[in-house]
């Protein structure tokens, strides 16, 4: 059956370009995909994962990546951290059938009309070594002290304060008098990624309070892959459906106004002038075409009808 029996326009967009599409953006925007402290700037080799970068990028000089504050170490009396790198280091889609990854057990194969996501991400953190550990517990001992920060309260004893190159100097200090975190020596990190996958599919439906229809998002499922224990994996898979389906989903709703293009308008712009008025808007499911957008044979499908009225 041709696309265009029971509609005027059709679209599709295929999986392949949509998932090269996103690997030229994570090698022509590297910062939105990478995200550390500054220390990375000389030490690039230890991100957990090598990035691709295209050329035009080193160029032009823009960030490889985004810069973060030190991880804070609790408790310490002066502003110290950890480096860290936090990377997505791959994200691809997938239409049904499903033939570009294969999604794990707890999600079985892919339904009909469906589409499945594919993120994975690295997290490295500098664990400083004992030698340095050992270099600077005397030193916040003493600080605690001089201080009178004890848990106990406040003890007789005055004792000298002192100071050290972890001590933030004057020029560490913001415009707001807080003083910026200085990380700890870095010699190496250790790093972990994890995999996930979710499942999803278009609908219509109605709001309340709205007079029109509206097509929505909506997560079927989603799995991390391999963490331990099970529990702390439900407990942060949970979390993370609950933020999708009550938080992120919901403001990507589209109204069908939205996707009504009046092309009188348009003709108008260009200085032409129609003798009818002429809309384009989504073909109604499932009065016109089954599902619209369908999601099959690897691509996402919109099916679109001219409505023409007045004139002649």
């Amino acid at each position: 059956m041709p696309f265009t029996d029971h509609s005027d326009l059709f679209g599709a967009v295929h999986e392949d370009g949509i998932n090269r599409l996103v690997r030229h953006i994570m090698r022509q925007r590297p910062s939105l995909f990478n995200y550390a402290t500054p220390f990375f700037h000389n030490n690039a080799g230890l991100f957990c994962v090598k990035f691709e970068v295209d050329e035009r990028v080193l160029k032009a000089k823009n960030p490889l990546f985004t810069e973060q504050e030190p991880l804070p170490i609790l408790g310490a009396p002066v502003p110290i951290g950890l480096n860290f790198c936090l990377q997505l280091t791959d994200a691809q889609i997938d239409f049904h059938p499903g033939n570009v990854f294969g999604l794990p057990p707890e999600l079985g194969a892919l339904p009909a009309q469906r589409f499945a996501l594919r993120l994975k991400g690295c997290m490295g953190i500098d664990c400083p070594s004992k030698e340095i550990i050992d270099e600077l517990l005397p030193l916040i001992e003493r600080f605690l002290v001089s201080q009178q920060q004890l848990a106990i309260g406040e003890i007789k004893e005055r004792v000298p304060g002192i100071s050290t190159h972890y001590t933030p100097p004057v020029a560490a200090v913001d415009n707001r008098e807080r003083p910026r975190t200085i990380p700890l020596p870095t010699r190496q990190l250790i790093c972990f990624c994890l995999e996930l996958f979710a499942v999803g599919h278009f609908e219509w439906g109605s709001v309340p309070g709205s007079q029109q229809i509206w097509l929505k998002t909506r997560l079927d499922g989603l799995e991390i892959v391999d963490m331990q224990p099970n529990d702390m994996e439900s407990a942060i898979e949970c979390y993370l459906t609950t933020v999708l389906k009550l938080g992120i989903l919901p403001r990507l709703i589209i109204p069908l106004e939205k996707m009504v293009l009046d092309v009188n308008k348009e003709f108008q712009e260009m200085g032409l002038t129609l003798g009818r008025t002429v809309t384009l808007q989504p073909s109604a499911v499932p009065a016109d075409v089954p599902n619209n957008p369908a999601v099959e044979e690897d691509q996402l499908k919109a099916f679109m009808k001219l409505i023409i009225t007045g004139g002649a």
